[in-house]
């Protein structure tokens, strides 16, 4: 195992590199113009003697901007934010106000611009204005992480209907739209999540746009990663799912993207959001000529004996693809849940293995059974495609894209803790349980053929896309950002919520040590014959 005070020294030792680079750099290039941002930077005295006797206003009487645009406030603390590109490492931007002249005061900070962002670090910022004979002082605050303001009509409550809004994204990180901004309606989201103090949103814009870098889409999710430890579970997973799925012949289950914002509210800050691309048609490039059916399961529930016109698989499913449907469409879930969640087990082989597509069944098996998806178990936050065979192959096979895998790498659920429901269990490195239930009955008929399978995809992945430097990487890679953005900290001081039962070398730990047992394990593959998860 990783020692955890060795993975923050290296994360520490490579921000601290940045930094004397970026300080290197800024004096080889002349940067002292874009760190003071058309602003000169003063003594406290001289700014003292130059407002004295001047009377001192409030901010909201001289209104910021940066790059001509206006800028996230936050009016809890008093303090304004600004977006910066970390992979810049020096200043960068213009600020401005219409009300008179502006003066940074004199701060070592300047010079240390990776230390200013991680540690959110705040600066002084005045505006005189000589012609009134006022001045007013701002607070601050440059974040590495983007920066995205919604502001409701009037101040609207946000609630669980879509209220009409404007939402303004910055990021430095894309040259020709660092600002975006559109009209837009946003709702509350979630099942279980909206009884969280941090709420999720439904973001739907009134044009379409690429935000961070993603699709082009005009509907969005902001994920408030309240239950997600760390902040890193979700996309973590997300990122090692596509990577798995992106290297398979199966076009259909690539799964979602999902990027960081620090979220602003009618001048409140909430704190780090995932930005996600919706897993939907556009997403799976379904075309709207083809029979392709998309389910969303959302619990665990299986049909009682009131089957009603949905075969009663509404309780715990929802087709979100086509639009408009009827019982047929429930039909190819109904026959697929016939066969893999029957208590009797499997009793045609090979017509349970035509029913879904075996390539993606394997690999959703290994990243369920690596991640040890624990609020992905018994089908539950998984995103089923019924896709259509065509003519030459009349029929439906099932594939399987995982979603909302906040509870993952180590972290399961148990109720009744203080703050939140999630805690890290490291006897979890070492339980061959979490299987999916199709492969899983597969695997108790055929156990020879389907051990087979894993071992040798299993092998396969390791060499590179599962490999422990790549994911190792890809964990450090994410926690520098969300550290050294400075919102990671942020985040927690605002919703401390199940910090007493995490810490980032858990992860870690889990990690390399479920490689190391799952490279033993899948040379001859078992189950135990009671899996308890007791929620």
């Amino acid at each position: 195992m990783r020692n955890s005070r060795k993975r923050k020294k290296y994360i520490l030792l490579l921000l601290c590199f940045c930094s004397l680079f970026a300080l290197l750099q800024g004096y080889l290039s002349g940067k002292a113009g874009t760190v003071q941002m058309s602003a000169a930077v003063l003594s406290a005295d001289k700014i003292e003697a130059m407002t004295q006797g001047m009377k001192k206003c409030e901010t909201s009487s001289y209104p910021l901007d940066f790059n001509g645009h206006g800028i996230a406030y936050d009016s809890a603390d008093d303090i304004y934010y600004i977006t910066q590109n970390m992979e810049n490492h020096f200043w960068n931007g213009k600020i401005g106000s219409s009300g008179g002249r502006l003066f940074w005061r004199e701060d070592t900070f300047f010079a240390r611009f990776d230390e200013a962002l991680e540690q959110g670090h705040v600066f002084r910022l005045y505006c005189v204005d000589r012609k009134k004979a006022a001045w007013c002082e701002y607070q601050i605050v440059f974040t590495g992480m983007p920066a995205m303001m919604i502001d409701t009509i009037n101040g609207e409550k946000i609630g669980d209907e879509l209220v009409g809004a404007q939402m303004c994204l910055f990021d430095l990180k894309f040259p020709g739209k660092e600002y975006l901004q559109s009209t837009c309606q946003v709702a509350i989201r979630g099942d279980s999540s909206r009884r969280f103090d941090k709420k999720g949103y439904k973001l739907v814009l009134d044009e379409k746009l690429s935000l961070l870098g993603m699709r082009t889409d005009e509907d969005w999710i902001l994920a408030a990663l309240y239950d997600d430890d760390g902040l890193i579970h979700t996309k973590f997973s997300y990122d090692v799912w596509r990577d798995i799925a992106k290297d398979n012949s199966v076009k259909k289950d690539d799964g979602t993207t999902m990027e960081f914002v620090e979220l602003f509210c009618n001048d409140t800050y909430l704190g780090v959001y995932g930005l996600v691309e919706r897993i939907d048609a556009k997403e799976l490039s379904l075309n709207g000529s083809e029979k392709d059916i998309l389910y969303k399961c959302r619990g665990f529930d299986l049909p009682d004996e009131s089957l009603g016109w949905a075969y009663g698989l509404e309780n715990a499913y929802g087709i979100k693809y086509p639009k408009e449907y009827d019982s047929a469409e429930w039909l190819p879930l109904k026959e697929y849940l016939d066969v893999y969640a029957s208590e009797e087990g499997i009793t045609d082989y090979e017509k349970a293995r035509s029913m879904i597509n075996m390539e993606n069944a394997i690999d959703h098996n290994i990243f369920m059974i690596l991640s040890y998806g624990h609020d992905n178990y018994l089908r539950k936050n998984t995103f089923y495609l019924a896709e259509w065979g065509g003519k030459t192959n009349p029929g439906y096979t099932m594939i399987k894209i995982p979603w909302d895998c906040n509870v993952t790498w180590g972290i399961v659920w148990r109720y009744g803790l203080e703050f939140n429901n999630t805690i890290y269990e490291p006897e979890r490195i070492t339980d061959p349980n979490l299987w999916s239930s199709d492969m899983k009955a597969l695997f108790q008929c055929y156990p020879d053929e389907i051990a087979g399978l894993m071992k040798e995809r299993w092998k396969y992945l390791r060499e590179d896309i599962l490999s422990r430097e790549r994911l190792l990487r890809m964990l450090d890679e994410d926690f520098a950002y969300l550290h050294g953005s400075g919102a990671y900290d942020r985040n927690y001081r605002l919703w401390p919520n199940g910090t007493e039962y995490w810490d980032d070398s858990y992860i870690y730990e889990y990690l390399e040590g479920r490689l190391e047992f799952l490279d033993g394990y899948f040379e001859a593959p078992y189950l135990d014959e009671v899996l308890t998860l007791d929620y």
